[in-house]
């Protein structure tokens, strides 16, 4: 991120330099242009405005000329046209300076043709009307002629200052438009610059800044599934985003070994029923619901007769064989109905049923008895080993408990009652004989 900000600043600083030239050069051109204009451009078309000015005054004193009677008033006009005309030799255009010179003497023949007239009309003998008319017509198309020159000067003085006109405002407008399209990239460049920029802020920096947060809300969360991260294309989001993959691989292994520390601190490594913590645990919270709902708990404790001599017998291997089998039935009844099972201790186990009577709790702790004395275990050498369980029972209306390790006293208490009774049986102690047995032994 560092380098592309510093490859920004430079682009920036270069882009500011370039536009800074452009600039100048533009200026400077307009400036060029300017003076050009002030400096040619413009006498020029002053000149042309004169011309045509003075081409006007030069037809009007030629027509002044033609309508003129009196010679005084003539030779005066044509003086006027003859000064006229000599300035348009200042102006170095032979086309118009021929055609003023033609204007003029055009002028100098009108005035001598109406000079033969006069005499003509002053003589003692009486004028030849055929020659009169004649040089009427002369003088007349002599004027005809000299209007013919002036309207052309005027029309090519016309064109010769819009050709002049039209390059002035052609010039500008090439200027105009060369400066609209530099200032257009000029204008265009920033803005396709801060999309990009836009972009490459969206992409690569605020999407892997938002996939990274989503992975870290995602660990936080303690989900299992794995968040696609978006890599960035920047070294030091990278550097976040391998920490972050660190993080989350090293949460989900924290995870795991959780949930395996759990269920082992939870579970009977033997028989994989629940171990007593778990099951005191278990009971705590049945016991709560069960005394604030008004409903009933049901609390089996199995324990397996004449364990010992078997492990004696036949060997630890042997017994916990036994044990698993035990397991299996017990995790057999968990299946028809609600039931928590758990190993208390050594070969003694214990079974939550909620909501379940001292009637239901009695026949399913029959059930369990009558399928413990049926297993059939073989051991290696083809004997058979036959078990049976003791079960006492109790339940949380069979009598008033105030707290859930008397309700398991309870249960104990009525085991022991099965084991002092001949083992192999259900047993549970009737709700007003709770504190007669103290003295009963297994």
């Amino acid at each position: 991120m560092a380098a592309a900000g510093r490859l920004l600043i430079g682009f920036v600083l270069l882009y500011a330099i370039v536009a800074a030239g452009f600039s100048i050069v533009f200026l400077r051109k307009i400036e060029s242009d300017a003076r050009y204009t002030q400096e040619q451009q413009l006498p020029l078309v002053l000149s042309q405005n004169r011309n045509a000015i003075k081409v006007e005054r030069l037809a009007s004193l030629a027509r002044s000329i033609y309508l003129a009677r009196d010679r005084e008033l003539e030779r005066q006009l044509q003086l006027q046209t003859h000064v006229l005309a000599q300035s348009f030799t200042l102006d170095e255009n032979d086309e118009l300076a021929m055609g003023v010179q033609q204007v003029s003497g055009h002028v100098k023949q009108i005035v001598a043709i109406r000079d033969q007239i006069r005499k003509m009309d002053s003589g003692d003998a009486s004028p030849d009307p055929a020659v009169r008319a004649n040089l009427e017509r002369q003088a007349l198309e002599t004027y005809q002629s000299a209007m013919h020159v002036t309207d052309k000067l005027s029309q090519s003085i016309v064109s010769d200052a819009a050709v002049l006109a039209y390059g002035m405002s052609g010039d500008i407008q090439r200027t105009a438009k060369m400066i609209q399209i530099a200032w257009i990239i000029i204008l265009i460049l920033p803005v396709a610059t801060a999309i990009g920029a836009i972009y490459v802020v969206g992409r690569h920096i605020v999407a892997p800044i938002n996939s990274a947060i989503e992975g870290l809300r995602s660990i936080d969360r303690y989900e299992t599934r794995t968040v696609k991260l978006r890599r960035p294309l920047f070294r030091e989001l990278s550097t976040i985003y391998r920490a972050i993959e660190s993080y989350g691989r090293v949460s989900s292994d924290l995870l795991r070994a959780n949930s395996i520390l759990q269920a082992l601190s939870e579970e009977d490594g033997l028989t994989t029923l629940a171990n007593r913590r778990s099951f005191e645990k278990r009971l705590g919270d049945e016991f709560a619901k069960a005394t604030q709902g008004g409903t009933d708990l049901a609390i089996l404790m199995v324990d397996l007769d004449h364990f010992k001599s078997i492990n004696d017998r036949y060997g630890h291997q042997m017994g916990d064989t036994c044990l698993k089998m035990t397991a299996n039935v017990l995790r057999s009844v968990g299946a028809d109905r609600e039931c928590h099972a758990a190993r208390y201790g050594g070969e003694e186990f214990s079974i939550l049923f909620p909501g379940c009577n001292l009637k239901e709790a009695i026949a399913e702790a029959e059930k369990i008895r009558l399928s413990i004395a049926s297993l059939l275990i073989k051991t290696g050498y083809d004997e058979v080993i036959r078990i049976t369980a003791s079960v006492g029972v109790a339940t949380v209306t069979s009598a008033k408990f105030e707290t859930s390790a008397q309700l398991l006293e309870n249960a104990d208490r009525a085991l022991y009652l099965a084991k002092h009774s001949g083992r192999n049986i259900v047993k549970s102690l009737p709700s007003q004989g709770r504190t007669d047995l103290k003295s009963i032994t297994a």
